[in-house]
């Protein structure tokens, strides 16, 4: 069995740490409240084109 390490790095060249990449987990706290944003941008943005229809 072969062990393969991975690195990843940012946009600058610095290797991202496991702290760094929790940021990114799906499940983490800053891409809920992304995804939260969005969906009320997204709601928004339904409602602004039913009331133009309604004109």
């Amino acid at each position: 069995m072969a062990l393969k390490i991975v690195r990843r790095y940012d946009a600058n060249g610095r290797e991202l740490t496991e702290k760094d990449l929790e940021t990114f987990r799906l499940d983490s706290p800053v891409v809920r409240e992304i995804l939260a944003n969005l969906n009320r941008e997204v709601a928004e943005g339904i409602r602004q084109k039913e009331k133009k229809g309604d004109d």
